[in-house]
């Protein structure tokens, strides 16, 4: 799943983004301090809006009308210290309230009453395993960079493990640990050319890690036998 919390205490949404990272390991879980940063973080594609009440600047009851009205599908949870807001906020119907402090029970509790499900969106990307080709929407698709192939490729192998940055490094460079800003830029690249077609999303980053979400992908055949046709095998 992908979510966004939204709070001006940075000590809370530090741990938000560790009971979310245990609850989906595979999920997109982003922060903001405020509404502005929320705001420029926001897209169609997140599915889960952990929101603050009493912040500075807008606050989270005035801006769901907003919200609600751009993103008809976006699960909006209050997470709150302040519970005398909870009459305002059921006014508005959102799909959940948690009061603070929050525990992992608690989300877990409301993620299985979300108003709108969850549901596994497919990508318009089609992966043929032997030969190791790519197709986005029946065409052809490529990266324009050997390197940037290569490391989409890995992490398709991996079938939606994490991968560290330092492993990544020795398989497209060897033992050189010189290369975190290749590496970057090789991972740039990747979203950029997955933005293209509207699946930029399937790429999972945490801190020093990433994989991709194997589960939005049509694969043809088994990830296993693309090893075979790289040096890394």
């Amino acid at each position: 799943m992908i979510t966004l919390s939204v709070d001006d205490q940075q000590a809370v949404t530090e741990l938000m983004l560790y009971m979310l990272g245990k609850i989906d390991p595979n999920g997109t879980h982003m922060s903001a301090s405020n509404m502005k940063q929320a705001l420029s973080l926001l897209s169609d594609d997140v599915q889960i809006l952990f929101l603050d009440i009493e912040m500075p600047g807008m606050n989270g009851i005035d801006a769901v009308p907003m919200l609600k009205e751009k993103y008809k599908k976006l699960n909006i949870i209050y997470v709150t210290g302040h519970p005398e807001y909870v009459f305002d906020a059921v006014a508005l119907h959102p799909s959940g309230f948690l009061t603070k402090p929050v525990c992992e029970q608690d989300i877990i509790r409301e993620l299985q009453e979300l108003r709108f499900p969850l549901e596994t969106v497919k990508s318009p990307l089609k992966v043929q395993c032997s030969p190791f080709a790519l197709f986005a929407n029946g065409k052809p698709f490529d990266f324009g960079r050997r390197l940037t192939i290569e490391l989409f490729t890995y992490l398709i192998y991996k079938e939606g493990a994490f991968c560290t940055n330092d492993e990544l490094i020795g398989i497209l460079w060897g033992d050189n640990g010189e290369k975190q800003v290749n590496l970057r830029q090789l991972v740039l690249n990747m979203r950029n050319c997955l933005k293209k077609i509207g699946a930029e999303s399937l790429i999972i980053k945490k801190y020093g890690k990433i994989s991709v979400d194997i589960d939005a992908i049509e694969c043809v055949g088994s990830p296993s036998e693309i090893a075979e046709q790289y040096h890394w095998y």
